[in-house]
Parts: C-alpha cells; sequence; structure tokens
C-alpha cells in the first residue's frame, strides 16, 4: 500500500482538530419548554393525527360492523316482508288459510 508523504501531517492535523460549537444559551429552556409542553393532555385532533393508523383502523372496522349488522338486520326485515305477502296473498286466495289465523 502506497501511503503519500504528507498524511503525517494529514494524521496530526485530524488528532489535533476539535470541535468548538457555540454555546446556546436558550437550550434548556426551550427542552424544559418541551417537556412541559408533553404533559399535557392531548386534544383529540392531537391524538388522533399521532395514532393515525389506529384510529384509521378502528373507522374501517366500525364500519366493516355497520355495513355487515346493517346488512344482516336489511335481510331478516325482508325475509319478514316476504313471509307477511305470502301469508297475506295465499291468504286472499284460501279461504281456509283465513279461518286458520
Amino acid at each position: 500500500m502506497h501511503v503519500a508523504p504528507d498524511s503525517e501531517s494529514l494524521s496530526r492535523r485530524l488528532r489535533e482538530w476539535r470541535v468548538e460549537a457555540p454555546k446556546d444559551p436558550s437550550f434548556r429552556a426551550r427542552v424544559r419548554e418541551r417537556i412541559a409542553g408533553s404533559t399535557r393532555p392531548a386534544t383529540w385532533p392531537e391524538f388522533a393525527r399521532r395514532h393515525a393508523f389506529a384510529v384509521g383502523m378502528i373507522v374501517v372496522a366500525a364500519l366493516a360492523g355497520g355495513a355487515a349488522g346493517g346488512r344482516g338486520w336489511a335481510k331478516a326485515r325482508d325475509a319478514a316482508l316476504s313471509a307477511r305477502l305470502a301469508d297475506e296473498y295465499i291468504g286472499g286466495l284460501d279461504a281456509r288459510w283465513v279461518a286458520r289465523r
């Protein structure tokens, strides 16, 4: 492996290099403000945004359950109506059927 002649100076520079980041005087105040803001109860829209997938799944499940229940109710109502209409039709044709009621 061939090393460049000035790689030693590069290594020395990297060893000596220090990052001097400027201090932010309002850092702690901002952290405390964020902590204090996170302890207040979330409103419904905030909660829904944070848990969008779960809320969406609950809405889909509620719609599917309502649709299935409504379909079952409609089929039962339709069957009862059909039976009542058949009884009335047969009762109009056959006098013996009317006497059984």
